[in-house]
């Protein structure tokens, strides 16, 4: 037990609780008083950084007379324990080289395309241009520990000289192509209105006043003249069968009727064959003779 008349009052008093509180005191300040530094690192905080870059470069096509031109837009992103103004200089220190590996992918594969087919060379340009920016940032390591990664979108044109010669050709297959169809139609319309015609002429060759309703349908204005002529030519042709009649009748007169059956006849059967009408077939050899019965 401690004797209290023996310590002196000016020296710091001892005891357990005071010693476990020096001895905390000297965990966490240290002997000189400054602080100690924890056991373990705090790791630093992440962040990502990302640029979009547009990257515009001609490159040969097939033949090298023409170059195709060939439109990059890359995203590149940039991730890990940096600040943000480190990772930025990340990006800005890879992108050139990340540039010369898409240009060199792009020559390398636009070469084997035509430069009048763009539209092919595209999608395996792409394909090229998305795999060398790939590789690029993975097979090279970074420094400061960051991820990168990279996304691309790949445009292809033509120059302007070949798209003219292209729009030329165009120009002609469609000029070519409207001429076929205009000639189709036509082929069609001509066979409908053959048709249509072919009615026409078959419902109205039996009549005799087909010509006159077709002039009066044509020119109604007309009507009148056209009343007035077909009164003209219905009396001609009344007058000319008069005359006709009138020359058969004295010919009958002049020859025996024998002669005339004979030429008669001989009239018909021409008018038949010159009309292509079928003869019919001969009749009884006198009025007594009866028909001869088809076998059943």
């Amino acid at each position: 037990m401690t004797d209290y008349r023996s310590v002196d009052p000016s020296e710091p008093r001892g005891g357990p609780v005071r010693r476990w509180f020096r001895k905390v005191l000297r965990n966490i300040l240290g002997d000189d008083g400054r602080p100690v530094a924890p056991p373990h690192p705090v790791p630093p905080v992440t962040d990502t950084v990302s640029r979009t870059e547009r990257i515009t470069f001609s490159t040969p096509a097939k033949g090298d007379a023409y170059d195709f031109t060939v439109v990059v837009e890359l995203c590149i992103c940039a991730t890990g324990w940096r600040t943000r103004e480190q990772l930025d200089d990340v990006l800005t220190q890879r992108l050139a080289d990340l540039t010369a590996e898409i240009k060199a992918a792009a020559r390398l594969e636009a070469r084997k395309h035509p430069i009048f087919r763009p539209g092919a060379a595209e999608p395996r340009v792409a394909k090229e241009i998305e795999a060398a920016a790939r590789l690029a940032l993975v097979g090279v390591p970074d420094e400061h520990d960051a991820s990168l990664q990279a996304r691309t979108r790949v445009r292809v044109d033509m120059p302007d000289a070949v798209r003219d010669l292209q729009r030329q050709m165009v120009d002609e297959q469609v000029k070519l192509e409207a001429r076929y169809e205009h000639s189709e139609q036509a082929a069609l319309r001509l066979g409908e209105l053959r048709d249509a015609w072919s009615r026409f002429i078959k419902d109205g060759l039996p009549e005799w006043n087909t010509p006159y309703a077709v002039h009066m349908a044509l020119n109604p204005n007309q009507a009148a003249t056209t009343l007035y002529t077909l009164r003209k030519d219905r009396k001609d042709e009344a007058e000319k069968l008069v005359d006709v009649v009138g020359r058969v009748t004295a010919g009958v007169e002049r020859m025996d009727l024998l002669d005339f059956v004979y030429a008669h006849e001989r009239a018909l059967r021409k008018t038949h064959e010159l009309l292509g009408i079928p003869i019919p077939p001969a009749g009884a050899e006198t009025l007594y003779d009866e028909p001869e019965e088809e076998d059943s």
